[in-house]
């Protein structure tokens, strides 16, 4: 083993927890006020009280940490949808549905004011952070896992289509629906035009 992977902190404490929330709360705070343009390692390491270096100990880059941030607000969105979710059987219209009220919080809600903030100001660059981190956040957004585990198990999913790829595309067409704004801000056109652009691209039975 490297040194370099020796002196990474180990994910096996309170104490690697704390500082985890620590960085990723301080990220969150400075890209508030500062965007991610301005942004830096050394701004982090100021706002939560460290050094520089312990920073480069759980993170191995600026987009890195980002990840992180995103990561943790999409998840927490996740778990405050999969109620609403819970009421569709199918799915198909749980994916709809969950991607709907996904976009309709990241408009309104309070739980990714900044991500929406930073998607007006540097749309392109958050897409990309978000695309390169999907697979590790979408496990457990909008109940993504069990319903697609089932929907699989069903015969509905493209066989040649990945869980990376489907999720990819729901992060796709959910950032430019709600980059583009609008299409009608009428629910049931918004719905349709989901059930549209994702059903007949991931399962054989649209």
């Amino acid at each position: 083993m490297s040194n370099a992977a020796n002196w990474k902190a180990k994910a096996d404490s309170a104490e690697y927890d704390e500082m985890y929330q620590r960085l990723t709360d301080a990220a969150w705070e400075l890209a508030r006020f500062e965007g991610l343009a301005r942004l830096t390692l050394n701004g982090v390491a100021r706002q939560a009280g460290c050094a520089r270096s312990s920073v480069y100990r759980y993170f191995d880059n600026k987009d890195q940490l980002l990840g992180a941030v995103l990561q943790q607000r999409v998840l927490l969105l996740g778990r405050e949808l999969k109620a609403s979710l819970s009421a569709y059987s199918d799915p198909r219209e749980q994916l709809v549905r969950g991607l709907y009220l996904a976009v309709q919080e990241l408009r309104n809600g309070p739980s990714l004011e900044l991500v929406a903030a930073l998607l007006v100001e540097d749309g392109q660059a958050v897409a990309d952070i978000v695309l390169d981190y999907v697979a590790d956040i979408a496990t457990d957004v909008l109940s993504i896992d069990p319903v697609f585990q089932r929907a699989r198990n069903a015969g509905l999913v493209r066989a040649d289509l990945s869980d990376g790829d489907i999720l990819r595309w729901l992060v796709t067409i959910g950032l430019s629906m709600f980059q583009q704004g609008a299409i009608d801000r009428n629910p049931e056109k918004e719905l349709a035009y989901l059930r549209k652009m994702l059903l007949p691209s991931i399962f054989i039975e649209a």
